[in-house]
């Protein structure tokens, strides 16, 4: 550590290599590491690079760690993705902090695959800053139990799994509500009285964000909607409606 390598050459005769500290120097590039079949830990963490520099990944080096490496040490190297750490099928520990990680998407595919990972360290990156991160974390990846410091229990990873399923359930619910009725001849019907067009119907159909909140047009969202007092106002406003027209 705290050198001035730029490469990584020299270690094809490192076949029995267990653990490898690089920690601070001029690494780009993870690769040539082929014939470290044995290779359990790798840190190369907080390398000096020039402005504008990520840290790359060979593929070849990735896939022959795949089976044999445990942690993975690549904090403070700019790395703006980690698909490519999907293959390593038995990591158990992941540090990537202080990064340029921003797509909740690449996470939830990452960790779905990486199904023996229990600690990650990932504070200190863009996506960390998306609502409920921490939540949406701890539900796509089922194995871990430490994240950024912080100790994963039992039952919190149960009520978050359960606030999951009630939300999916009302996503499903509220779009079977705005679906229109089918008539006999299989045709979309509509009140006589409701002018109906494509620019209003864009308008009220719903939009959901990355974070997998769901919001309708008017900026409410899913739990909004199925709250009791707003039943209540809403059949309020029917009985006054309906009372009205009666008068005229």
């Amino acid at each position: 550590q705290n050198n001035l390598i730029t490469k990584l050459d020299g270690l094809h005769r490192c076949c029995a290599l267990s653990k490898l500290y690089l920690g601070f120097n001029k690494i780009i590039v993870i690769e040539n590491l082929e014939k470290c079949t044995n290779l359990k830990e790798l840190h190369v963490e907080n390398q000096r690079l020039p402005t504008g520099e990520k840290m790359l990944f060979d593929p070849r080096t990735l896939m022959c760690l795949s089976q044999t490496l445990l942690v993975l040490n690549i904090g403070g190297n700019g790395v703006d993705s980690i698909n490519e750490l999907s293959c390593l099928k038995s990591l158990t520990q992941l540090f990537c902090k202080d990064n340029k990680l921003s797509s909740m998407k690449e996470l939830s595919r990452v960790f779905g695959a990486l199904s023996s990972l229990w600690k990650l360290e990932i504070e200190g990156n863009p996506v960390c800053c998306k609502p409920k991160f921490r939540d949406r974390i701890i539900v796509m990846a089922e194995s871990l139990a430490m994240l950024d410091g912080k100790e994963i229990t039992d039952t919190s990873r149960k009520f978050l799994q359960n606030w999951r399923n009630m939300r999916d359930m009302r996503k499903r619910q509220s779009h079977q509500d705005i679906l229109p009725p089918i008539n006999s001849s299989g045709e979309e019907t509509r009140p006589n009285n409701t002018n109906f067009s494509l620019d209003n119907q864009e308008e009220e159909e719903e939009e959901v964000g990355e974070e997998g909140e769901t919001t309708t047009a008017n900026g409410a969202n899913n739990s909004d909607l199925f709250a009791p007092q707003n039943s209540i106002m809403w059949a309020n406003g029917n009985n006054r409606n309906h009372s009205i027209q009666r008068i005229r």
